[in-house]
Parts: structure tokens; C-alpha cells; sequence
């Protein structure tokens, strides 16, 4: 442990809170937090997932009722099978020059809208499941198997690799500071300290405080740290 991180981590001792909490307190927060669900409407036939599960990007998190859904992909794949073979009947009677150009082309154009009605349904049928859109945690869960959700989110998920943080320095600091840096954080409520990357700089000072922000990144790759507990910016390390 160098010389300034010994020398930081004394002041902390030191101080209590209130005296630098203004100037380098911080908080660890989760580095996406985003509420899921389907703008598609009906009853909740499966949930996949609850409070405090962790959750993968693409994970069926919970399913609407799709039996119509399902049974119009089936129409539309009997609809474009038929057409794919009236068009290629097309081509051999028009390699023998028994049809225009003209039937031929209004064939071929069945079988497109064919397929892109096929791709309708599928989609239509895609909206009928919920999936995660990121890797993180399952933090609410707003309704159950069996309820009514009209557009509504069903989910809330956070995203905990890598935590993100924010710190509140002084002017005097600006400039001592560069991305991809290493810069230590001392966790009081669990007593450690830990390493994160210096991510973004505020080019702008806040002119009332005299203050600027840094974002910092936390890898958490075991989730064995929590979001939500405050933070104090100790220095490089």
C-alpha cells in the first residue's frame, strides 16, 4: 500500500463523516436499471423468475398467453409453403415459355407477402414473451402467474457487473485525474477498500460549489458486492 493511500485512509479514519462527505463521499450504484416488460397485452401464463434472481441477457423472464398467436403462425407457414410451390410450378412452365412474365411476376409477389406475413406473426408472437435485456438481477417482480398486464412493465432488473460510481470532487483536483486510471475506494459500512477505473471526467465545474463529477467503474464480477452502499474516493493506487 503506497504512501498516499496509507495517508488517505488515515484522514478517513480520522474525519468523521460529515466533514468529507461534501467533497469525495460517493455511492455505489447499479450500472443499468431498467424496467421490462411487452407492449403486448393478456394473461400471464408462466413466470420464469423472482426477486433477487440473476438473470442473463435473452432469458425468458415470463409469457403471455400466445395460442392465437401460435395458431396464425401456423396458417401463415401452411400460406408460404403453398405459394413456394405455386411459384416454383410458375418457373417450369416459364422456363417453356407456357406463361408471361407478367403471371409469373404476380406469383413471385404472392410468395413474398407470404413471407412477409409469415415474419408478422412470428414477431407478433415474440411479444408474447418477456426477456432480460441485460445480465444483472431481478430486483421486483410487479405481478404474477395469472395476472391481467396491459403494456405494463412486469420486472425491474439491475445490472451489478461492473457497479458504477460517481464522485463529487474539488477544482483542485481537476486535471490529476485521466480515464482508464485506477483509483482506490474505501466502503466503511464494510470496512474495505477496493479498486475501480476512472470512466468519464466532467469537462464542465460546477460554479456554485466549485466541484466537478468522475465516474468510476466497479468490477463485481460474483455480485459479492452490493449496490447502494456509500463509498469515500481515496486516490490512485
Amino acid at each position: 500500500m503506497n504512501h498516499r493511500l496509507i495517508m488517505g485512509l488515515s484522514v478517513l479514519m480520522l474525519l468523521p463523516f460529515s466533514a468529507h462527505a461534501q467533497v469525495n463521499s460517493c455511492l455505489l450504484e447499479p450500472s443499468s436499471d431498467v424496467e421490462v416488460g411487452t407492449p403486448a397485452g393478456g394473461y400471464l401464463v408462466e413466470v420464469a423468475v423472482g426477486r433477487s434472481d440473476t438473470v442473463a441477457r435473452g432469458d425468458l423472464l415470463a409469457r403471455l398467453n400466445d395460442g392465437i398467436e401460435r395458431a396464425e403462425i401456423g396458417v401463415q407457414e401452411t400460406r408460404t409453403a403453398f405459394a413456394n410451390r405455386h411459384l416454383e410450378r410458375t418457373r417450369e412452365l416459364g422456363s417453356q415459355q407456357m406463361m408471361s412474365d407478367q403471371e409469373i411476376d404476380e406469383i413471385r409477389t404472392d410468395y413474398e407477402l407470404a413471407r412477409g406475413e409469415l415474419v408478422r406473426a412470428r414477431e407478433e408472437l415474440a411479444l408474447r414473451s418477456i426477456r432480460s435485456p441485460i445480465d444483472g438481477v431481478v430486483v421486483e417482480r410487479f405481478f404474477g402467474e395469472g395476472d391481467l398486464v396491459q403494456a405494463e412493465p412486469v420486472f425491474r432488473l439491475m445490472a451489478l457487473d461492473p457497479l458504477h460510481v460517481e464522485v463529487v470532487l474539488p477544482v483542485s483536483d481537476f486535471g490529476t485525474l485521466e480515464r482508464g486510471s485506477r483509483e482506490v475506494l474505501w466502503l466503511p459500512e464494510i470496512d474495505r477498500t477496493v479498486l475501480a477505473t476512472v470512466v468519464n471526467i466532467d469537462r464542465v465545474i460546477d460554479p456554485r460549489s466549485s466541484t466537478f463529477r468522475v465516474r468510476l467503474e466497479l468490477p463485481n464480477p460474483d455480485l459479492e458486492i452490493p449496490s447502494g452502499l456509500r463509498c469515500e474516493f481515496v486516490g490512485d493506487e
